[in-house]
């Protein structure tokens, strides 16, 4: 038997989150990038430590959150929203530009330059497709402990 300690949301052991898997994101598909580093940050087979947020139920407007070493009820729509933007901060991180502008080819930097475009633009279709990539996400992920 393990015993695994839930680190807190927000609290998240990311050492594991190389660069190289970043750019692998950013390169492929930027549009799938966030609700993929989410996949990848609080889902993680090998970091179970981090998986502290779940939807269990689908038609509630809440979703669970580790905090302060318990379960707690969050309003669904602002943890998914602050969650996206976290994410996307981490993605448009500065050491990672001078990375993109020197390995990336120029379809990919476009690529890249459009998904910023949208994000920060606030472009409502882009926004409620990011959202729900990120909702299923979590939902698909969340196990019933």
């Amino acid at each position: 038997n393990n015993i695994i300690n839930i680190n807190n949301y927000g609290d998240e052991n990311t050492k594991y989150i190389t660069n190289d898997y970043i750019i692998k994101l950013l390169k492929n598909k930027p549009a799938k990038a966030i609700p993929e580093l989410i996949k990848y940050t609080h889902f993680n087979e090998n970091h179970p430590e981090n998986q502290n947020i779940k939807i269990t139920n689908k038609k509630e407007p809440y979703i669970k959150v580790r905090k302060n070493d318990k379960w707690e009820l969050a309003d669904r729509k602002d943890t998914i929203n602050d969650l996206i933007d976290q994410k996307h901060s981490e993605l448009s991180n500065t050491d990672l530009h001078s990375i993109v502008d020197n390995t990336f080819k120029q379809l990919e930097i476009t690529r890249l330059e459009r998904f910023n475009e949208k994000y920060m633009s606030d472009d409502k279709e882009f926004v409620n497709q990011l959202y729900k990539d990120t909702e299923l996400v979590i939902i698909n992920n969340s196990k019933v402990l």
